[in-house]
């Protein structure tokens, strides 16, 4: 497919969630259902169960359990860093408009009042393994994300008040997350602002925001933080070069998913463009060569884990787009294979007539719904990044 076309499809999603105001529905948002909140009755193998039933299943269930749609920061985070992807390859000023105005969002829904800086949560109650995290109570993923998007302003605009709120973030990760011992010249945060969790892709995206903020700043603080947590991000690397979702890897069902990888990935890669490490580099690339290997079919539909096939997520389709067109930066012909996962989605998993795309295609049958954040969001990012990357290898 042309580029031309790619960037009317990813310009057309943005309309498509543009116009519903960016609310809908979220793949963990089944306790925002006031029935199944009463019926939990506030235990946790309860609200576990309801989550877990509701984002497997084959139907969406949410508008008959009265869930409301709502904005999630994250995809606002998302859509918003979409939006300045498009502005640098069309230089179209109405994209940049639009990113801009969904960080004004953004900033009216950080809790910077309640800690130490910006921060942001997901918009529904969340009931992990480990712990449970109460509506936009801040947790260290969706800030990071929202944090790239206002560097990303920064960097466009050149405004301090955007740099500003990335330090303010830093202020948050360094002073309210808690600090878990993992030995001397390593740092590991946590998740949450209660738990003691250690998730490997979490403490990537730390040391990628803290590189790119020292990158801006100077500031040592950021530097030390950023390689001693990125330290501890390459010693969880397996010795077959795939990371677990936590330490201990049985603290979590999850082993080498698709999505997840895909995070560590690009936050070594990120870290690597302000610290180059010959080591590290290596230990990148061999976790890339696991990724393409163990995680996509050999059609390019993104795999549920390494020993999973199914269900193809549109999450991890994005995820491969996007971590494939990064590594184009140090070998062309990844692109290529960000192509043809691309080319892969929008046969599977999108609508042409709407510019929507479906969640999930399973063995036997495709769920043909859209989560605004889990769908929409990423894979208009996705598209974006591909195009991004696209322009810069033709220059």
């Amino acid at each position: 497919m042309i580029q031309q076309e790619y960037l009317k499809i990813c310009d057309q999603a943005l309309q498509w969630a543009q116009v519903r105001n960016y609310k809908g529905y979220g793949k963990f948002d089944a306790l925002k259902s006031p029935l199944l909140l009463t019926l939990s009755m506030n235990k946790r193998l309860l609200r576990g169960g309801f989550i877990y039933l509701i984002s497997r299943m084959p139907i969406n269930l949410r508008p008959a359990l009265f869930v409301a749609k709502t904005q999630n920061p994250k995809g606002l985070a998302l859509f918003a860093m979409s939006n300045f992807n498009l502005y640098k390859i069309t230089n179209d000023s109405s994209y940049l408009k639009e990113g801009l105005h969904l960080l004004d969002m953004l900033f009216d829904v950080s809790s910077y009042r309640d800690y130490s800086g910006h921060c942001w949560g997901y918009d529904y109650p969340w009931q992990s393994t480990c712990f449970f995290i109460p509506p936009y109570e801040p947790n260290c993923v969706v800030t990071c994300f929202v944090a790239t998007a206002f560097l990303q302003a920064y960097e466009i605009t050149n405004e301090k008040r955007y740099l500003d709120i990335g330090i303010s973030v830093a202020n948050f990760i360094l002073k309210d997350l808690n600090k878990i011992d993992v030995g001397s010249d390593k740092k590991c945060f946590s998740y949450d602002l209660n738990s003691s969790w250690k998730v490997i892709n979490v403490n990537a995206l730390i040391a990628a925001l803290m590189a790119n903020l020292f990158k801006l700043t100077q500031e040592q603080e950021y530097k030390k933080t950023a390689q001693e947590t990125m330290s501890w991000v390459i010693s969880q690397k397996t010795d077959y070069h795939a990371w677990y979702y936590t330490d201990p890897p049985e603290a979590s069902h999850i082993t080498h998913d698709n999505y997840h990888t895909g995070f560590v990935l690009d936050s070594i890669y990120e870290y690597l463009s302000v610290f180059p490490c010959v080591k590290i580099q290596k230990t990148w690339q061999n976790g890339l060569d696991f990724y393409k290997a163990k995680l996509f079919t050999n059609d390019h539909a993104p795999k549920w884990m390494h020993d999973k096939i199914y269900p193809h997520d549109i999450h991890g389709a994005a995820q491969g787009i996007i971590t494939f067109a990064i590594a184009s930066r140090s070998n062309e012909a990844y692109l290529n294979y960000s192509d043809k996962i691309l080319e892969w989605t929008l046969g599977n998993l999108f609508s042409p007539k709407h510019y929507r795309f479906f969640y999930q295609k399973g063995k036997f049958w495709t769920k043909r719904f859209t989560l605004m954040r889990w769908s929409q969001a990423w894979m208009t990012y996705a598209i974006s990044r591909f195009l991004l990357y696209s322009k810069e290898n033709s220059n």
